[in-house]
């Protein structure tokens, strides 16, 4: 899709959403209390393994004037192994800005990172779990926002987003734990890239569906930033049924099917010589360039579908933990409403409305492949139980999911699917 094209399909469903009367679909949204004004200040604790353990606060102010927008910043601190100052991240972010109308709106964030680490695996469903390299950057700087417009109710939405960054690599660490100054790391300085998506949501409320369905295509494209990376576009298509199982929707069955694809526009080019070591002075580098020779070769020759592992598909393996050309995912999940309330609460550094507890069970199916054929083969699987508390504006969900390589525990705003 052309610039171009891009902007006359913003402008068009502006025009509509503007000029449009407001409709339901096949679902109405039921009714719910007026959203206030809320905010939240809270802790954030977490790690990289093998890179960092990080503290710090969060802020957070939702419905502001009564309508969907929040605003987020985030700042966290902590110990960066490998470097020599510690750790530091500050977010900023801004979501659901009206512009004009309510059916026109922007997001936006920025992202300043000191001292930053993040895992690289193998490609591959049978990817090995140890063979997890570290690559570090002294310094990002990303930001980007998103352009949405939506009629019917909040129902229909299509959005544009783009984002931009600036990195400055430091080096990697091998999964031996040996650190590799930064011309062997293969980090990209400057990565970018934009996404269009149209989202139809026809359910009887956004935030906490009980019944009705969602289908969400997004296409995102990654520019080349360096000749040893390819060119490409990688698509997804996700599709949510909500089934009412229980009297006064007390439980629901939520079934969701996701599928990932990448499609390369330009394959990247790779200096064999950039992988080249003085095997006399660093005994063992040279093994470990050609494996990183291997990957980048991979990296160059092939795109990256979604991968799976994290909060959202595959809750029992770590974040990222499996990604290739192509990407199959299919989830089921229980959820039922122990308890529900509308009780207001104003704690001076926590004010909103507490809307209930609920509990929810899921077993999810998962796999990654080179080529489309396999996508229904070799699937990981993944289970577990969450409990999640519901407030009028946020849905706070905490999970514990289960695989065949132990567990992990996700603390996440919002429903996985």
């Amino acid at each position: 899709m052309t610039k171009l094209s891009r902007m006359f399909l913003v402008f068009l469903l502006a025009y509509l959403s503007i000029h449009t009367s407001v409709h339901a679909l096949l679902f109405e949204r039921r009714k719910t209390p007026e959203p206030e004004i809320s905010w939240f200040v809270y802790p954030v604790v977490g790690s990289i393994p093998g890179v960092q353990d990080f503290y710090g606060l969060g802020a957070t102010v939702s419905s502001i004037g009564g309508t969907d927008s929040d605003i987020t910043a985030v700042s966290l601190r902590g110990k960066a192994e490998y470097f020599d100052d510690d750790f530091k991240i500050d977010i900023l972010s801004i979501f659901d800005i009206p512009l004009f109308t309510d059916h026109l709106t922007l997001t936006w964030f920025s992202t300043k990172i000191r001292n930053a680490g993040w895992p690289e695996g193998q490609r591959g469903i049978d990817s090995d779990r140890e063979s997890m390299y570290y690559l570090l950057a002294s310094h990002v700087d990303a930001s980007g926002g998103e352009l949405s417009v939506n009629i019917y109710d909040n129902q229909l939405e299509a959005y544009y987003g783009y984002s931009d960054a600036s990195v400055k690599p430091y080096g990697l660490v091998d999964p031996n734990g040996t650190f590799y100054s930064a011309q062997d790391a293969g980090i990209i300085e400057s990565p970018r890239g934009y996404r269009v998506g149209l989202y139809l949501d026809d359910t009887d409320n956004r935030r906490d569906p009980r019944i009705g369905y969602r289908f969400q295509y997004e296409k995102w494209a990654q520019p080349s930033t360096r000749a040893g990376n390819s060119e490409y576009y990688q698509e997804d298509f996700n599709l949510t049924g909500y089934i009412p199982v229980l009297d006064e929707n007390k439980g629901v069955l939520v079934l969701n099917q996701f599928f990932g694809s990448s499609t390369v526009l330009q394959k990247g080019t790779v200096d064999r010589s950039q992988f080249i070591c003085d095997s006399t002075a660093k005994p063992g580098c040279q093994a470990i360039l050609d494996e990183l020779h291997a990957r980048q070769l991979a990296e160059a020759e092939n795109g990256r579908a979604t991968s799976l592992g994290g909060t959202n598909r595959l809750r029992g393996y770590p974040t990222n933990r499996f990604y290739d050309s192509y990407t199959n995912f299919r989830g089921a999940e229980f959820r039922w409403y122990a308890h529900e309330v509308q009780n207001a609460f104003n704690f001076i550094l926590e004010k909103g409305t507490f809307a209930g507890i609920q509990i929810a069970f899921f077993y999810e199916q998962g796999t990654v492949s080179p080529d489309k054929g396999s996508i229904w083969k070799n699937m990981k699987n993944s289970y577990g139980a969450g409990t999640r508390f519901l407030f009028n504006n946020v849905i706070v969900r905490i999970d514990r999911g289960y695989g065949r390589e132990g567990g992990q525990t996700t603390f996440f705003v919002g429903y996985p699917f």
